[in-house]
């Protein structure tokens, strides 16, 4: 028996398409269909518009985007022995914007995305407060992810598809003032959290260290806790447990851990497939069913995002919450709303270090178009996981730019007889419903996926 279902209140669309052997899942594939061809727009462009370009892969981490490109060119300058200064102020605010960004999709996913869906695995009515558009949860989320994101309109004039980076620093100059109304949005997510999400004081929180520490929170995290432990989420939804951090930030350490050890990254050893993936005015062959390619590191497959975020930087709640449930659903989303918690208070912290006196951008002494040839890249992390960007310039041009995203090395197809890492979580469940939901769990953009 074969089933197909649309994964609907996602960034675009997705297939999930699943055969059935004595009522479970024995395969699965997970289907991009439409094809956006971000990389081939690009090329033979000027190299400053990809700054305009590449915030408009995602609707949700366009400040993500924005970050790996100007870093991807500030890298070209670095590889021609001109590196540029870039001061801390300019620093702080990249961050700042970047981290705004995964605090709002953050919250978002959360209450609109897989919530309603582990909701319903309930027949109790209370939980109809996380119904999507009706529910009090639901509308509350909706209206402080709205408020929490105009912190970066603050300092990126817009939000979404703000291009205020550029290679020297920031086109931002943000008043003490400014700074201050930051601060006033992000303390309304605070107060989110500790009234709504974890019904906890958000200090006591951020020094929970173990699974006692959590069953003190009173908020919509017990409410998922309780329904995910009902339905046995905490034994689903594993995959390889194998997990790859390629940026770096005041929070997050990059490395990668294969067999609980953790080592650094080589960036060589990253590579992309086109097995199994569609080809550009090419007639589709038979094993080829989806728009996304496959991400690897050293030939194997590797998780992304907040709970590989969670393990390689040493969080010691998260940690001590994996070596009991490993890679489950239960611990991904943990891991993802804990890290809500640390990106609040890092955050603000950030914004308090910012010198308003220190320039914002320091022109560069040489225009990328003055320079023949050469490749730059960068690594960032989104809200999904770990995003890398390419680009290799010719005579102020870009001859190709390849981009890697979370969601292909999350969501990607498998390679021959090796499934990737969201169909291995989801082969052997006995639920369609199940099934989504551990695909929610990775947080499916079939934009990010195909751009």
């Amino acid at each position: 028996m074969k089933t197909v279902d649309i994964v609907e209140r996602i960034e675009g669309e997705a297939k999930l398409v699943c055969s059935w052997k004595e009522n479970k899942i024995s395969d699965a594939r997970i289907e991009f269909l439409n094809f956006r061809g971000f990389e081939y727009i690009l090329q033979n462009k000027p190299i400053l518009d990809s700054l305009v370009y590449t915030p408009r892969i995602c609707g949700i981490c366009g400040q993500a985007h924005l970050k790996a490109t100007v870093e991807a060119l500030e890298n070209i300058y670095e590889n021609v022995n001109e590196a540029l200064v870039i001061t801390n102020k300019a620093k702080l605010l990249r961050e700042i914007g970047l981290n705004i960004e995964i605090i709002d999709s953050h919250i978002k996913w959360f209450y609109m995305f897989i919530m309603p869906d582990i909701a319903k695995l309930s027949n109790d009515i209370k939980y109809n407060k996380y119904e999507p558009l009706k529910g009090s949860l639901w509308l509350n989320a909706s209206r402080v992810a709205s408020e929490t994101i105009k912190a970066i309109a603050i300092i990126g004039g817009q939000w979404p598809h703000t291009s205020y980076m550029i290679p020297g620093g920031v086109m931002s100059d943000p008043t003490l003032f400014d700074l201050t109304s930051m601060q006033n949005y992000l303390e309304q997510a605070i107060i989110f959290f500790e009234n709504t999400l974890g019904g906890i004081d958000f200090e006591e929180y951020l020094a929970f260290s173990n699974m006692e520490d959590f069953l003190k929170t009173n908020g919509s995290l017990i409410d998922f806790k309780n329904i995910a432990f009902k339905n046995n989420l905490e034994k689903i939804g594993k995959a390889y447990d194998s997990h790859i951090v390629l940026g770096s930030s005041s929070l997050f350490e990059s490395g990668k851990i294969k067999i609980k050890n953790i080592s650094k990254i080589d960036s060589s050893k990253i590579s992309e497939s086109s097995i199994n993936t569609f080809k550009v005015n090419i007639s589709k062959k038979e094993n080829e069913y989806t728009w996304s390619k496959t991400a690897l590191y050293a030939n194997e497959f590797y998780e992304t995002g907040p709970l590989s975020r969670a393990l390689i930087s040493n969080r010691k709640f998260i940690k001590t919450i994996h070596k009991e449930y490993q890679d489950s659903v239960f611990t991904r989303v943990l891991a993802r709303m804990d890290e809500l918690a640390h990106l609040l208070y890092t955050t603000k912290k950030l914004i308090s270090k910012v010198d308003t006196s220190e320039p914002s951008f320091i022109k560069p002494k040489y225009s990328l178009n003055d320079i023949e040839t050469a490749i730059g890249s960068s690594f960032i992390e989104a809200s999904r996981g770990s995003l890398s960007h390419k680009v290799e310039v010719s005579k102020g041009l870009i001859k190709t730019y390849d981009v890697i995203t979370p969601t292909v090395w999350n969501l990607g197809p498998g390679i021959k007889d090796k499934y990737g890492v969201a169909q291995k979580a989801i082969v052997g469940l006995d639920s369609i419903s199940k099934a989504e939901i551990v695909l929610r769990s990775f947080d499916i953009c079939s934009v990010c996926t195909t751009h």
